[in-house]
């Protein structure tokens, strides 16, 4: 809850992790590290068709209209001298796109000011169709009127667009609303670095601990970052890179320690740089994460100024804030090409469709279990056969019914446990069937092009991706050691009837427990009891539709897909 309204200067360049609701009111808003092209900082905004938990607006398919928006809290710009009031300007940075879907002609993006008379009023606004700019920037400076300098003001970014995914993206970054300022006051004291740090694991954002013990040589490579040179003027600077862990902050590898740039960076520019090769680095003895710590020697400090003739300091506006980048690289159980960050999605929409990641490994492992992401909100529950193949033109080493779990948050995984010892050894693949013509939503994370691990088979036969750019977020957990006792894994002989059924349903065989699952994905509590041959559950005026058993005996469970009529 705001105490009172803000005062100038107002400025934001989205390089916290979440987004600052002290400054900004989101609504179906995300903040990104990675779906931007050169972006001015590290840390973007993204406004696109779902909302801040991933839901479509609109289930409608082409349906168009308003979908996320940003508003600034309540800023006082009352009480200004005639210069001050002469001098308030609003700057921006906007792209169209960038790594997501770029928006149509008929798609826009509108910035907004509120009037003394509470009124919203269009002071700026463009239309999509822009191909070459989702590869850069453009920044905007806009005056802010007399009829807008009252002691509620507030600024509102709103796009148009399509309202059933996330399509028609717009980007912003690095807001700026300050007085004694001019129409080419456009140049920062400020230099950023802009990306994630790389993944110092090639091609893998994270690998099981064990695997690195046994082998660090073949994963451990180089990080690397990017900065930008917000100002005119040349600085000299200087960038460390470092391994610390990630919740005592202790200080594990130092990588590069102030080495500096050479040559001198040079006003507005934009440069890569690349750490020393990274060697010895000490493991931890049990899994954790890590964290890749990036950060420049650069000079900046606080935003200064002249008022009433005296130098001024703003302690809001701290330009060193984008000085620094912590990437988490975990060190648990799993093999992942993703950085656990949704940026966009990505699926079939065809029944009996199959989707799947391509994995490798060098020596015979356990796969123990698949984490997946689903990102719509309003998929969830729905069931799915997940899949696990030695080569995709063969029948499946694994596979097995299961429901795709509700969730809190957009970036949330859902883990699926093997309930079988399941060997994999060299190349091997992930994935799962669905059983709608629905578009299955699947987080994809654009830090890094994985595409050509991505397979798909929507016609019959498999196709290896080439149109998707980004890593789907389907990760591996993998262990040396064999997850269950062999005598576990005999079969459960079980048998359910009738199929369908409008009253009684008989389960014979030695089970334990009976789990059941209703339309929705919902365990449900139905009248169950025994006889001599196992168990009755009692499915009388239950509504229609599929349901799913689920029967445990030891570690071992089976599902069954039931129509109730």
């Amino acid at each position: 809850m705001q105490a009172g309204p803000l005062t100038l200067p107002f400025w934001d360049d989205f390089s916290k992790s979440v987004l600052d609701s002290n400054k900004w009111i989101g609504e179906g808003v995300t903040l990104s590290n990675t779906v931007a092209n050169a972006a001015p900082t590290k840390g973007t905004l993204l406004l696109d068709g779902i909302d801040e938990m991933g839901r479509p607006y609109s289930q409608v398919q082409f349906e168009q209209g308003f979908t996320d928006k940003i508003t600034s809290r309540q800023i006082n710009l009352s009480g200004l001298s005639i210069a001050e009031a002469n001098s308030v300007y609003l700057s921006f940075f906007w792209q169209p796109g960038g790594k997501a879907e770029i928006p149509d002609e008929n798609d826009n993006l509108v910035l907004q000011f509120l009037d003394q008379d509470s009124l919203w009023v269009n002071v700026w606004e463009q239309s999509g169709g822009l191909i070459a700019e989702e590869f850069f920037f453009t920044q905007k400076i806009i005056k802010v009127l007399p009829q807008y300098l009252h002691s509620g003001f507030q600024f509102r970014f709103q796009i148009q667009g399509r309202r059933s995914g996330p399509f028609d993206s717009w980007i912003l970054d690095y807001i700026y609303l300050h007085k004694n300022r001019s129409l080419t006051d456009v140049s920062f004291p400020d230099r950023a670095l802009t990306l994630s740090n790389a993944r110092p694991f090639k091609k893998y954002s994270a690998v099981p601990l064990f695997m690195l013990k046994k082998d660090p040589e073949s994963f451990w490579n180089v990080t690397s970052n990017e900065f930008k040179n917000l100002n005119n003027g040349f600085r000299a600077m200087e960038y460390s890179f470092e391994i610390r862990e990630k919740e005592s902050q202790n200080r594990i590898k130092s990588i590069n320690t102030n080495t500096p740039f050479n040559p001198v960076p040079i006003g507005q520019e934009r440069r890569g740089f690349s750490s020393i090769p990274i060697t010895n680095v000490p493991l931890p003895e049990v899994e954790m994460d890590y964290e890749l710590v990036s950060y420049l020697v650069t000079g900046d400090g606080l935003l200064t100024g002249i008022e009433n003739g005296l130098p001024v300091t703003y302690p809001e506006v701290d330009f060193r804030i984008n000085d620094t980048v912590r990437t988490i690289v975990p060190i648990r159980d799993f093999l992942a090409y993703d950085d656990g960050s949704v940026d966009y999605s990505a699926g079939i929409n065809q029944r009996s469709g199959m989707l799947a990641v391509r994995y490798e490994v060098n020596s015979p492992l356990f796969l123990k279990g698949l984490s997946i992401n689903f990102t719509n909100f309003t998929q969830l529950g729905g069931v799915i056969d997940l899949m696990v193949w030695d080569e995709l033109d063969e029948e499946p080493i694994y596979k097995k019914e299961v429901f795709i779990p509700t969730k809190d948050s957009l970036n949330e995984f859902a883990y699926f446990e093997m309930d079988k010892n399941v060997v994999i050894d060299g190349t091997f693949y992930i994935g799962f069937t669905q059983f709608t013509n629905d578009f299955l939503y699947v987080g994809l994370d654009k830090t890094y092009d994985n595409g050509g691990e991505i397979f798909f088979n929507a016609t019959g036969s498999w196709v290896q991706n080439e149109t998707v750019e980004g890593s789907l977020m389907m990760r591996a957990h993998v262990t040396e050691n064999q997850p269950y006792e062999a005598e576990a894994e005999s079969a459960i002989p079980l048998k359910i009837y009738p199929n369908p059924v409008s009253g009684s349903l008989f389960i014979e065989g030695k089970i334990e427990s009976v789990y059941i699952y209703d339309p929705m994905g919902r365990n449900i509590v139905l009248t169950i009891s025994d006889n001599d041959k196992g168990k009755i559950v009692n499915f009388e005026g239950m509504q229609k539709g599929v349901y799913v058993i689920k029967t445990t005996i030891g570690k071992e469970q089976k599902s069954f897909r039931i129509l109730v009529k």
